[in-house]
């Protein structure tokens, strides 16, 4: 389900609010998971590199260590991508976050007077602009 299908299906000011809440916790989560696979790309890339420079010095094979090598540099370019989706993440974050802030300035005084009027609230349609 995509997030404007998941918007659309909102027909409340407490069912958005509930919906914003958890995508912006989504993007959250699925940038720190970006995050960590980089730093373990990056970590391995450096391992690589290691071992190859390793092999170079005990004389292997210069087809092996070369293997090595375009092994730790195809990791890091892995990384340096990974650190672009985690920058696109951090700033779909940060909208997130944004859009939860103003929906929740914007309409959080009508719900909560909504919720505390001693009023029963007419049906929608009475409230709707002709």
């Amino acid at each position: 389900m995509s997030v404007t299908e998941s918007l659309k299906d909102a027909a409340n000011y407490a069912v958005l609010r509930t919906k914003l809440a958890w995508l912006t916790h989504q993007v959250h989560v699925h940038g720190e998971t970006v995050t960590k696979l980089a730093a373990d790309v990056d970590e391995t890339a450096e391992q690589m590199q290691d071992a190859s420079e390793t092999m170079k010095a005990l004389a292997v094979d210069d087809a092996t260590t070369a293997e090595f090598a375009d092994a730790a540099v195809t990791m890091t370019s892995a990384k340096e991508a990974a650190g672009e989706y985690t920058a696109a993440a951090d700033s779909a974050a940060a909208a997130a976050d944004d859009a939860k802030t103003t929906v929740e300035s914007d309409h959080g005084g009508i719900a909560d007077a909504v919720d505390t009027s001693p009023v029963e609230m007419a049906e929608a349609a009475f409230y709707a602009q002709q």
